[in-house]
């Protein structure tokens, strides 16, 4: 079955249940004029189900002119390799950071390894590689047209440094990707994975989108919200609090592996393990990103 919400007029939320879990990953499907776009792939568990909802849409294959993607982990761009060989005129728009990770995969999927453990690592899918000439690299802003609308691509680092935001200036929308965090039954999470999560990046990311004339929030964690400034700051002080606990647990036990057990054992930490994170492998991942940054900034 597929769960296709449409968001308005000419945009749809896939919900590709990420790792199993309803509402908590998702592919946005834009509609302009003759052109159509995907706004990230999800994992390339996801391409049939991307795929059939382009179909059920009566999207021909052919329309999808772009697929934007906000960076190039595997649960929000690993299904690229594989929807470009079905999706004949899509170029794959991506931090030029992440292009040579499409086009190569093989170090971006022993990363993902190294940070999700074995036991995880086949929920995220695989990686096909996408030919060089299906990519557009971007280093700065970048305007790109979707039929009549104007997407512009906007550099964000914090969250890895090779993360996008896509902004629609006429409608105010912001593809979030995971610059924002995760917004999963109204709550804010923080995403601070290994191995290049960096506080200072992140911030100056946020009060970036702040700037914009925003109406809403586009989540890929999961889906549209309201009040994009309260969230953007709300987000920020998180981060902060993040940072600081996870320096206090450090500065208390002088060991990477100590202050992780000190964090996971801690009330205040343990309440951001998401619902399906039953063995705190994802809360392990964000806690370890944020002792990594600490570690090589020297606290």
């Amino acid at each position: 079955m597929i769960e296709l919400e449409e968001l308005r007029e000419g945009l749809w939320l896939l919900d590709t249940h990420q790792f199993g879990t309803p509402r908590y990953g998702g592919v946005y499907i834009l509609r302009a004029g003759s052109e159509a776009a995907l706004v990230e792939t999800g994992t390339s568990s996801a391409s049939s189900l991307v795929l059939r909802a382009l179909d059920e849409l009566g999207t021909g294959r052919e329309r999808v002119t772009r697929i934007f993607l906000t960076h190039i982990h595997l649960d929000h761009g690993g299904g690229a390799g594989t929807l470009v060989r079905e999706l004949p005129a899509a170029r794959v728009v991506v931090h030029e950071r992440g292009a040579r990770h499409l086009v190569d995969p093989a170090r971006l999927l022993r990363s993902v390894r190294e940070a999700v453990g074995e036991h995880k690592f086949p929920l995220y899918g695989t990686a096909l590689p996408v030919p060089p000439e299906r990519l557009d690299p971007v280093g700065e802003e970048r305007a790109f047209r979707v039929g009549t609308l104007e997407v512009v691509a906007i550099p964000t680092p914090g969250h890895a440094p090779h993360h996008l935001c896509f902004f629609i200036p006429s409608t105010g929308e912001l593809f979030t990707g995971d610059a924002a965090g995760l917004h999963l039954e109204g709550r804010l999470y923080p995403t601070t994975p290994t191995p290049s999560f960096d506080l200072e990046r992140a911030l100056e990311t946020l009060d970036r989108l702040i700037a914009l004339e925003l109406r809403v929030l586009l989540y890929t964690h999961f889906g549209p919200g309201e009040r994009p400034e309260a969230l953007l700051r709300e987000y920020a002080g998180l981060l902060r609090w993040w940072v600081d606990k996870a320096r206090e647990a450090l500065d208390s036990t002088g060991d990477e592996g100590k202050a992780l057990e000190a964090l996971l054992s801690d009330p205040e930490v343990s309440r951001y393990a998401y619902q399906d994170d039953r063995d705190r492998s994802e809360l392990s991942m964000n806690i370890r990103g944020v002792l990594r940054y600490l570690s090589r900034r020297g606290r």
